[in-house]
């Protein structure tokens, strides 16, 4: 009875909110280690936050698939100096959470770069 008692008044003093921490988590460490969406989400869980509110601060980091699409560049090119390799990208941004469509259009854009 204690721990939920303490547990309460945390929560009502705003010391405990799983709202902002996943916001937080989402839009800072998250974001600057280059994590996509779905990597994103799979940190938030484990880190045992509420299905709901992990969609919702990822919702409010990747609004649109611009917003991904802008990610997934900015963390391929803080990956790889050139170049590259195209099936390598492609899994490193796999691993990193992003979505297949955000994916192949990186790769279709590399491949363009690379006849240009």
């Amino acid at each position: 009875m204690e721990i939920e008692e303490a547990l309460q008044d945390l929560e009502s003093q705003g010391w405990l909110d799983d709202r902002r921490f996943a916001i937080e988590m989402a839009s800072g460490p998250l974001t600057r280690k280059g994590y996509g969406p779905r990597r994103m989400r799979a940190e938030l869980e484990r880190r045992g936050v509420d299905e709901e509110i992990v969609e919702a601060a990822v919702a409010a980091v990747y609004e649109s698939t611009a917003d991904e699409l802008d990610a997934a560049r900015r963390s391929l090119e803080r990956r790889t100096k050139g170049p590259g390799d195209r099936a390598a990208a492609g899994r490193f941004l796999e691993r990193r959470g992003f979505s297949t469509g955000v994916i192949l259009t990186i790769l279709d854009e590399m491949e363009l770069d690379q006849e240009g």
